[in-house]
């Protein structure tokens, strides 16, 4: 006998998903399509600096309104592709698009050149009246280069944040112990002889083996290279030597906690 069908809308609810869900196929959505997002970006920008330089030498104030809308939707564009990578790269972003947006509407809301009276000036009067078209042809120019400036910083933390990093910066703990190979208790040949393996522990003190619970992994140089290998792993007897900290005498290794460095 077929089950009743469940309408109404606790049944429909069931069948949308979750924010969570939806957020993270979202993210999987961008990152498919990422250099599709990077030249949007390029294209963006590169229309901005077009509009930027129309309204700074042709300041028609009947296209006021169509070229902010477009300024607008071209700024939306590029906060798109930068929000989902976090929430720094997205309000250095939106700082940026606003800044470049007010330097391409800038133009179409000049006041007339303003007029100081003497008292500004110690009732003396200037000897040149300020000029509000040069002030507010600086103003367009700084703001519009610097949201350009923010908007690309944006882009580099989102798509390439190495190029941040500084050249001798540390390593983190992964690239660190990436760079030894494994030891996963193999017998190799050793002068056309084969050499016989032992527990790893039995090749330690008694102070090596109280602390192995901290290890994860334990360097150990075998057959002249070193090998991260498993405290309860096979290696060779005679060929296995033990890594250790000039300071502490101690074995290194891969910590198993967070917390504990060996």
């Amino acid at each position: 006998m077929a089950s009743p069908r469940k309408d109404g809308p606790k049944g429909r609810h069931a069948l949308l998903p979750s924010p969570a869900t939806a957020a993270a196929a979202a993210g999987r959505w961008f990152e498919r399509h990422r250099q599709t997002m990077l030249i949007m970006d390029a294209v963006c920008i590169a229309l901005l600096f077009l509009l930027h330089i129309f309204t700074a030498t042709v300041p028609s104030f009947s296209l006021g309104a169509a070229v902010s809308t477009v300024a607008a939707a071209l700024a939306s564009l590029i906060f798109l592709t930068v929000v989902w990578k976090g929430v720094v790269p997205a309000v250095i972003c939106a700082l940026g698009i606003a800044l470049m947006h007010g330097s391409i509407v800038l133009p179409y809301n000049a006041p007339p050149d303003p007029q100081f009276p003497d008292e500004f000036f110690n009732n003396r009067p200037p000897e040149q009246h300020p000029s509000a078209k040069m002030s507010f042809h600086v103003a367009v120019e700084m703001y519009f280069a610097l949201g350009l400036a923010m908007v690309a910083m944006s882009m580099i933390i989102a798509y390439r944040p190495s190029l941040m990093f500084t050249k001798n910066r540390p390593q983190s703990v992964e690239e660190m112990w990436n760079r030894y190979p494994l030891w996963h208790d193999n017998v190799e040949l050793v002068g056309g002889r084969l050499e016989p393996s032992v527990p790893a522990l039995t090749l330690m003190d008694e102070r090596d083996r109280y602390l192995m619970w901290r290890y994860e992994y334990v360097l150990a140089d075998i057959y002249g290279r070193p090998h991260l290998v498993r405290p309860d792993g096979m290696v060779p007897q005679k060929s296995t030597s033990f890594v250790r900290d000039r300071a502490s005498g101690l074995i290194m290794g891969v910590p198993r906690f967070t917390g504990y460095f060996a």
